[in-house]
């Protein structure tokens, strides 16, 4: 049977001592038959309220989360890492995982994978940036060399630059600085009240040819920069931005959802190996898998209303949120 087969390869134990390869993790769920834990959405509020969550990383301690585990979303870890974390610790009301179901391998016999066959599985996924941005390694003003408004820092009001000027293809006039200078038959121009002779080559180095700054802004403080010392230079610049990079260990993000009073789904998620109709329920704070024995303190309830299969008939119990 394949659901044996699968069993056997989900153990999380090393298969090859050479290669140190181990086998996919098993599920952390009693009432799971063969596979991972799954979630069928009877009557889940979110997908009406928009309450569904997928902006926090896992905890890096975290290596597999079942459909229909219990998370906290702990944006209060944010204190520590800048970004808060998915935990089992954090503050706030258990939030159920609830992921989209990504399986895309095709058996020998021509069918598919199955909905048991999926977990968030944290060697499965590499993520490396969380955000595009990272405001703590936000971008650099500088000033460009510009120079629009009539001097540089040191109070210049114009750049000298050792310029070589050729002689134009008319063979009667030399370009500098934009103008154009009239070259006599001895090859001689004027140029800053300094008379220059071309070579035999017809051109002369190193001519100090004199760039004035444009002055296009206004002398007077422009009260809108205050937080830029009152400039109007507009040629202020930004230099490149750095991504946000995920927490140190992190590599996936899972999809939560948040439930309310009346709730109902479907699921073999739950830590005990005998349930009846009537059982009540509560997320494990070490794992926040569903047992009996955590709703005796647990803020949060479920309560069997009935014993039911899931689509591959393995057992299943259909819960409602009492608390």
């Amino acid at each position: 049977m394949f659901k044996d087969f699968l069993n056997s390869k989900l153990t999380g134990e090393v298969l090859n001592a050479k290669t140190g390869l181990k086998a996919m993790p098993k599920t952390q769920a009693k009432f799971v038959e063969f596979g991972y834990g799954q979630v069928e959405p009877n009557h889940l509020s979110a997908q009406r309220t928009g309450q569904i969550y997928a902006q926090l990383p896992a905890d890096p301690a975290i290596e597999i989360l079942e459909q229909g585990q219990f998370v906290k979303y702990n944006y209060g870890a944010a204190k520590d890492n800048d970004i808060g974390l998915v935990d089992f610790k954090g503050e706030g009301e258990w939030m159920m995982v609830f992921n989209e179901i990504k399986l895309y391998r095709t058996r020998p016999d021509g069918s598919k994978q199955w909905d048991c066959e999926f977990a968030m599985i944290k060697d499965d996924y590499q993520a490396r940036l969380y955000s595009p941005y990272d405001y703590k390694a936000a971008e650099l003003e500088y000033k460009n060399s510009m120079n629009l408004n009539g001097k540089d820092e040191k109070g210049n009001a114009s750049v000298t630059v050792l310029t070589t000027i050729t002689l134009n293809a008319d063979g009667q006039s030399v370009d500098i600085g934009g103008r154009r200078y009239l070259v006599d038959a001895d090859k001689k121009f004027t140029y800053n009240n300094v008379e220059y002779t071309l070579n035999e080559k017809n051109f002369v180095e190193n001519v100090p040819v004199v760039y004035p700054y444009d002055d296009v802004t206004r002398d007077t403080e422009d009260y809108y920069e205050f937080l830029n010392g009152f400039t109007n230079d507009p040629w202020k610049k930004l230099g490149k931005y750095k991504p946000q990079r995920m927490p140190a260990g992190a590599t996936m993000i899972p999809r939560v959802i948040k439930t309310n009073v009346g709730d109902i789904f479907t699921t073999n998620t739950v830590n005990e190996e005998t349930l009846v109709v009537g059982d009540v329920l509560a997320p494990n704070a070490t794992n926040g898998i569903l047992d009996k024995a955590s709703a005796v303190d647990g803020s949060m309830k479920w309560q069997v209303v009935k014993v039911y299969t899931l689509a591959d008939n393995q057992k299943a119990v259909k819960l409602m949120r009492i608390a």
